[in-house]
C-alpha cells in the first residue's frame, strides 16, 4: 500500500468517521466482503498461532496471492508489544479496544468477536506484539503455513 492515499472524513470532534480510499484498494475491500459472504466459516480450513501466551485460531479470505485473514472470537493476544512494533498494529489494537471487538484480560487481550483484518502479517503482529510475517507464523492443523500451503505466491 506504499505511495496509495488515504484520505478520511472527520467529525467536529476530529473522530474518523468514513475513509476514502484508491479504487483497486476499495475493489480488494469488496472481494474479501465477497468471500466471506460465500461460504460459511465450517468450510475453510483452519489455521492457528501460538506465541508467548497467545494463542490465536483463524483462516485466510479473499485471493490467495494476497490473502486477507480473519481472527475468531476467543483468540487471545499478548500483553506486551516491543518497542519495535509498527505505528499502525499499534492503533489498530487500540481501535479494536476501543470498539470493544477486544478486551483486555489479566493475560493480555481476548477477541471478543471475529475480526477481518487485510493481512495474516497485520493479524499475527497484532497478536505476537511484535512484527510477524503472517503467512510464516499461520499453521494449520498438519503444520503447515499459510505459505506451504500455496497462500502469498504471485502468479
Amino acid at each position: 500500500m506504499l505511495g496509495k492515499q488515504v484520505s478520511f472524513i472527520v467529525d467536529h470532534k476530529g473522530n474518523r468517521q468514513a475513509a476514502v480510499v484508491p479504487i483497486d484498494i476499495f475493489d480488494e475491500l469488496m472481494a474479501l466482503q465477497k468471500a466471506l459472504a460465500s461460504s460459511t466459516p465450517g468450510e475453510r480450513e483452519r489455521y492457528y498461532f501460538s506465541v508467548k501466551g497467545a494463542e490465536a485460531t483463524g483462516y485466510p479470505v479473499g485471493q490467495r496471492q494476497k490473502p486477507g485473514f480473519v481472527v475468531l472470537a476467543g483468540s487471545r493476544v499478548n500483553g506486551e508489544q516491543a518497542g519495535s512494533l509498527r505505528e499502525p498494529v499499534i492503533e489498530l489494537r487500540e481501535q479494536l479496544l476501543g470498539k470493544g471487538v477486544l478486551q483486555a484480560d489479566a493475560s493480555g487481550y481476548v477477541f471478543l468477536q471475529d475480526q477481518l483484518f487485510n493481512s495474516p502479517s497485520l493479524a499475527a503482529s497484532l497478536i505476537a506484539g511484535n512484527n510477524r510475517s503472517g503467512l510464516d507464523a499461520w499453521r494449520n492443523q498438519d503444520g503447515f503455513t499459510l505459505k506451504e500451503s500455496g497462500f502469498g505466491k504471485k502468479i
